[in-house]
């Protein structure tokens, strides 16, 4: 369709202009909208991986005990509102480990807890620990590869961040 340059004295080529202008700036606004995320990585460590809390999920700390050298695991819950701590298994008694149990599964002690433990995790791990983090039954951090604080945390991120990150960890 053939529009002139001037209809009715208006410069129909910059109205169109503003208009292209003012759509992309529509399309590109919800980009900064800020979305809650989960973040788990290690201090020094330039990889952090990051995903979306549209609802909650499942974060598995498991580690063996630095004292004990037995293997250790926490389950979590993470959502929009923070972490809360839901279970801990254990293989031995001693050095800063639970000594009251629910029940015995699988070669575990088992605590079911309902602790609300704020916005973010942090531990301080040696590579002796073995850590494995697990969101949503997926590795998502193995290491560390030498001592170092290892943190998760609930935050906010704009959209377009999350998505960057994203594409990187695919």
């Amino acid at each position: 369709m053939w529009l002139p340059s001037h209809c009715c004295g208006i410069d129909c080529g910059a109205v169109a202009e503003r208009i292209v202008k003012r759509l992309l700036l529509l399309l590109l606004v919800p980009l900064f909208f800020p979305v809650p995320v989960l973040e788990v990585g290690a201090e020094g460590d330039s990889h952090t991986w990051v995903t979306s809390l549209r609802e909650q999920a499942r974060v598995t700390v498991g580690y063996v005990h630095s004292v004990e050298q037995t293997w250790v695991e926490e389950a979590y819950e993470a959502s929009r509102d923070g972490v809360r701590l839901r279970t801990m298994k254990w293989q031995s008694f001693g050095a800063g480990l639970p000594d009251e149990y629910d029940y015995y599964e699988d070669g575990f002690y088992v605590k079911e807890l309902e602790l609300d433990m704020g916005p973010s995790l942090s531990y301080w791990f040696l590579p002796l620990n073995r850590v494995e983090i697990c969101v949503d039954e997926r590795v998502v951090f193995r290491g560390p590869e030498q001592p170092s604080r290892v943190n998760a945390r609930v935050c906010r991120m704009p959209l377009a961040g999350l998505l960057v990150s994203q594409w990187l960890q695919a």
